[in-house]
């Protein structure tokens, strides 16, 4: 019979998929509103919206926490993580043992190194599908600045389909961050995707902080936060057009070889590294048993005595 943890975690599984995603569309749409250089005239009373939305989606992931320590889960301490962060939430392992989670289509799977791939694979073509159509939006943004700031329309579809942009990266980052299990090296390879990640969001925290004290001192604070917006934000996109031409650059089968071959090289290692440890625990072994000599020599003289 499964348990109420198991139980649990498969009757939430879909519906705190849905609320996650569900913030995390909030929070992209309340960071575009408010770091966008076009100002709509209800731009204050949208911000305000899905800034309430936002807010308004944490209790749901506090009462799945409680209710997880309520019932005495073995791992309820990791649901403090999305009380915090609700985006970890998205691709979460099980609270029962950790070695399972849910993912649309996949159902729940155990994780494994097939898993990783699959999922990777499967992740490739609309992450490729996504990096060609941010293209013609990078090159509006970058070549075409000033005739973009006469049609205010034109704006904000670049706007939003840079915030499309930067939900695929997040929810890419976040399944395959909760998937891995070397997460310090994924960290490592793709910095850059962190970077995405988390700019426009230390960008909105800092503009924000900055728009309440200018506010307080009441001193005009347009040029200045204007100038860090951007700022904050060529300084994304061109994170983002390195990122999307690395990921074209993957598709070349000479990209291909060499990724392959240092993937070899790793599994190399790690061989290297099993060997290693095996040879170390054979040579303990050997050490904490006393000689075949010493045994028999131990055996014949209490022949002897008997």
């Amino acid at each position: 019979m499964k348990s109420i943890t198991r139980q649990s975690d498969e009757l939430l599984a879909v519906p705190m998929f849905v609320a996650t995603l569900a913030i995390l569309t909030f929070f992209a749409a309340t960071v575009q509103i408010y770091l966008t250089e076009y100002h709509h005239p209800h731009s204050e009373t949208l911000l305000q919206v899905f800034m309430w939305l936002t807010l308004g989606m944490y209790p749901v992931f506090w009462l799945e926490a409680a209710w997880f320590f309520w019932i005495d889960s073995p791992r309820k301490w990791t649901a403090l993580s999305a009380c915090i962060l609700p985006p970890l939430r998205l691709a979460r392992r099980d609270m029962q043992s950790g070695t399972r989670l849910w993912l649309p289509v996949l159902g729940w799977r155990h994780i494994d190194d097939d898993l990783h791939e699959e999922v990777e694979r499967d992740l490739s073509v609309p992450m490729i599908i996504v990096a060609v159509m941010i293209l013609p939006l990078l090159a509006i943004d970058f070549v075409w600045t000033e005739q973009k700031a006469n049609y205010p329309a034109l704006q904000i579809f670049v706007e939003t389909g840079f915030s499309v942009t930067w939900l695929a990266f997040t929810m890419e980052f976040i399944v395959m961050f909760s998937i891995v299990n070397k997460k310090i090296d994924y960290i490592k390879q793709h910095w850059v995707d962190l970077l995405i990640i988390c700019l426009p969001l230390v960008a909105f925290l800092r503009v924000f902080k900055m728009t309440q004290i200018l506010r307080l001192q009441q001193v005009t604070k347009a040029s200045r936060v204007y100038r860090m917006r951007g700022l904050a934000l060529r300084v994304w996109r061109g994170l983002l057009a390195m990122d999307v031409i690395s990921r074209l650059a993957r598709l070349s089968p000479e990209t291909r070889i060499k990724t392959l071959r240092a993937l070899i090289e790793e599994k190399q290692r790690e061989i290297e590294r099993l060997e290693e440890e095996i040879t170390e625990i054979e040579t303990t072994l050997a050490t904490a048993k006393p000689p075949k000599s010493e045994v028999d020599s131990t055996a014949v003289r209490e022949g002897e005595a008997a």
